[in-house]
């Protein structure tokens, strides 16, 4: 680890909360990784063996990334939050050997979960537990308690092989494994280090998850990788993000709507700022016009991208994006990184002609792990892949996201993309999220249900909603013919509205 030699005392991460807050230095993270480095070696783990990792935000995560890197391991980041059902399908389609897990997490006891899986799954597991072991499973605790090796082997794994795999967030009912390889997550890293002009006084604030993409690679990764100090939060507090931003000069960082719209009602609360968060990225789900001008009067720049774990960045506002270009599209494609839009003819679309999106770049993932299926209808012989997003560009060159391809209803012949009814549904002062989605239609085919949540105290009944969109101009074969309230939206834990989840609970209502 480079860092490590070139500033070993200088704070690599920082975890905790201001209670509790640990700081780690380049040299007790190299240190640390190495010793892991070891042991994984002499249990007989090798090159191209796949580690799943379901840890929180915490140095230890990071720890063994870094240690899996070095024996030239295969990561499968995996989020705290997956339970039976996911770890079995995950480990068994990863043909995992080892798993690095929390005693428990949040009052969850995942000693006993994993046990159940690997009984489930027929699976015989490594497992190393952070936190107090049973005594029949090594701690991470106690393998760092040695001595740390003077010289690392360097790793086996050429690096144009698959080094990550990373599992789709779970908005289809089965997730794919997506490969990457340490080219293209390196590529990205420092493709994304020059698009924003990173540099060595930047800090990472990392609130996303580390085992999701956008945590790992844009927040673990990019930190290590480029010798950043890198801030985690793992449970999400605006509170506590406001000190930590504030407390270390946080300066950078990638997250949901969702941690996007509770930090800036924060600040506003507070009315304060934070002057040193200069690049704020969003993305992975819609952000709302209206949040991009929230953000924007409590001093955050909000930078919206469009990106995926296929295809990692692939638009992103640059730094001096205007307050107009960064409300109403989702950025500009990054260096290096190639983009069309198609329809189904395959013809190239014009400027504000909607057709799914196709990425081409040394950063692109390179298939599905043991789905051939999959990669083949994904992953073009010319090195294109296909998003199954639909977009538009504007004269500007700027990317604006419509919806998922296989999310667009078909109404009587005439093609609807929710994204749009679902932008004008929570501009609604009573509508917190939405959500729509098609419904079969004895003679239409489909139509549209608009499921939404609303906010605390507040009501809706379907004519409100019709008028509200007729009188915003909305086309009266795109109005919604369905109304359905929720408590809550089926979500990812990186905030996207799981709409397959929503049809199955809808099945038999209408």
């Amino acid at each position: 680890m480079d860092h490590a030699q070139t500033k070993p005392d200088e704070v690599a991460v920082v975890d905790g909360d201001s209670v509790a807050e640990r700081e780690h230095t380049f040299g007790q993270l190299a240190s640390d990784s190495a010793k892991l480095a070891c042991w994984l070696r002499e249990q007989g783990m090798r090159a191209g063996d796949v580690a799943s990792v379901q840890l929180p935000n915490v140095y230890e995560a990071v720890v063994v990334a870094l240690g899996l890197q070095q024996v030239g391991m295969v990561i499968n980041p995996v989020l705290p939050n997956y339970r039976l059902k996911e770890l079995s399908y995950i480990f068994t389609k990863a043909e995992t050997k080892v798993v690095f897990i929390p005693d428990s997490y949040r009052g969850f006891d995942h000693l006993t979960l994993i046990d159940d899986v690997a009984r489930e799954a027929r699976l015989e597991l490594l497992q190393v537990i952070v936190g107090v072991s049973t005594g029949e499973h090594p701690t991470l605790a106690s393998i760092l308690e040695g001595s740390a090796p003077e010289v690392i082997p360097p790793s086996e794994l050429d690096p144009s092989y698959m080094s990550e795999i990373i599992f789709s967030s779970g908005t289809e009912a089965e997730p794919k494994a997506v490969m990457h390889t340490e080219q293209t997550t390196s590529f990205s890293v420092r493709n994304v280090q020059e698009w924003l002009s990173l540099a060595d006084h930047d800090v990472v604030y990392m609130p996303s998850p580390v085992g999701h993409s956008t945590g790992f690679n844009y927040g673990l990764r990019l930190a290590m990788h480029l010798g950043l100090k890198l801030v985690l939060q793992d449970k999400w507090d605006s509170k506590v993000a406001v000190d930590l931003i504030d407390r270390h000069q946080c300066t950078y960082t990638l997250a949901a709507t969702t941690f996007l719209k509770e930090l800036s009602d924060e600040l506003r609360v507070q009315e304060r700022t934070l002057p040193s968060l200069r690049l704020f990225g969003c993305g992975g789900a819609p952000v709302p016009s209206e949040l991009v001008d929230a953000a924007n009067a409590v001093g955050i720049r909000v930078q919206r991208l469009y990106g995926s774990t296929e295809v990692l960045a692939v638009t992103w506002h640059e730094p001096e994006s205007s307050l107009d270009r960064r409300r109403d599209s989702d950025g500009h494609p990054v260096i290096n990184v190639e983009m069309e839009l198609r329809d189904d003819n395959e013809r190239v679309c014009g400027v504000q002609e909607p057709g799914e999106i196709l990425v081409r770049s040394p950063g692109t993932s390179v298939g599905y792990f043991q789905d051939p299926e999959r990669t083949a209808a994904t992953y073009m012989p010319d090195g294109w892949i296909r998003t199954g997003d639909i977009g538009e560009i504007d004269e500007s060159g700027d990317l604006r996201i419509v919806g998922r391809k296989k999310e667009i209803i078909i109404r009587g012949g005439l093609n609807i993309a929710p994204r749009e009814i679902e932008d004008m549904l929570v501009a609604m002062p009573q509508i917190e999220q939405a959500a729509v989605v098609g419904i079969a239609d004895a003679r239409l085919g489909e139509k549209c249900c608009a499921c939404v949540r609303l906010r605390e105290g507040e009501s809706l009944n379907f004519e409100s909603m019709v008028k509200f969109l007729s009188a915003g101009g909305l086309a009266k074969y795109k109005l919604p013919e369905a109304l359905e309230l929720f408590d809550e939206l089926p979500m990812t834990s990186t905030g996207k509205v799981q709409k397959h989840m929503i049809l199955s609970q809808l099945e038999g209502r209408h």
